[in-house]
């Protein structure tokens, strides 16, 4: 470093000035990055929807009921509930068309690396991942109430609110219409309660909830330039900071050797100056 320096003493200015011309390059890249961005943000409404089931009525032994209801809009979100029930009673949810995805900890707050937008089909191993089917059945533990939870469409956006990357509004407004009306359509469910004993008349009666989504805006993602700037600029001055340590320390302790070095050979000159 040292004569690399003695050769090109302007060597470090230059190094220097690279960088800050990098800095400001990379700046204005990320800069205007920000502020013409092709991604979309599309809102869509999040409705409960509360569906009043019809009884199908009994089986010949009377130990299964069915009940049947419809969705006709794009929904995400099925929560079918039937309160007491009894160890051992199972509950089937089937469609008429299409599949649904279901896991038994879909909606759960402590459910541990789970994802409905991989199936057991994808090869997820390390995610708890939903099962597609057209049927979906679950066998309560304990006496009370049991609950089966799935999701019709997993492409909609779960919570009202998703993001696409167009070439301008008009094409991100389509594709999300298109997204809606895909996923748009009438289907009849039909639930059968399997039950351990006789069943009386009304004495189970489904809680049906469904969450629906229609499209209400379109608009461009937006951040803040002069913030995402900044934060840019920081990072690249960060990490050409880091990159200039190394040389800088060497360059400043070969310096300060060679100021030692002088002083030294200072010292003796006067000496033997004295001497004489």
């Amino acid at each position: 470093m040292k004569k690399a320096l003695a050769q090109n003493p302007n060597m470090l200015r230059t190094m220097i000035g690279l960088g800050l011309t990098l800095i400001v390059i990379l700046s204005y890249a990320v800069y205007g990055a920000t502020i013409d961005s092709s991604y979309y943000l599309y809102h869509t409404s999040n409705e409960q929807v509360e569906h009043t089931a019809i009884d199908q009525g009994l089986s010949d032994d009377d130990t299964s009921q069915s009940w049947t209801f419809s969705t006709n809009r794009s929904t995400t979100w099925l929560n079918i509930s039937i309160a007491g029930v009894g160890q051992g009673d199972m509950v089937s949810v089937s469609v008429s068309d299409g599949v649904w995805y279901h896991h038994e900890m879909l909606g759960n707050e402590n459910a541990d690396r789970f994802s409905c937008r991989q199936t057991d089909y994808g090869g997820f191993e390390e995610y708890n991942v939903c099962t597609e089917s057209q049927v979906h059945s679950i066998t309560a533990d304990e006496s009370g109430n049991i609950t089966i939870r799935g999701i019709v469409s997993p492409d909609l956006p779960m919570g009202g609110l998703g993001s696409l990357y167009a070439d301008s509004l008009d094409d991100a407004e389509a594709a999300s219409a298109n997204l809606i009306s895909t996923h748009n359509g009438t289907r009849v469910w039909t639930i059968t309660l399997d039950h351990i004993d006789v069943i009386h008349p009304d004495e189970f009666a489904p809680h049906v909830q469904s969450t629906s989504h229609e499209l209400e805006n379109v608009e461009p993602f937006k951040v803040d330039p002069v913030t995402e700037m900044m934060w840019s600029i920081s990072a690249l001055i960060g990490c050409f900071g880091i990159a200039l340590v190394i040389p800088l320390s060497i360059y400043f302790a070969a310096r300060a050797k060679e100021l030692r070095e002088e002083k030294v050979r200072n010292v003796a000159l006067d000496k033997t100056t004295d001497d004489s």
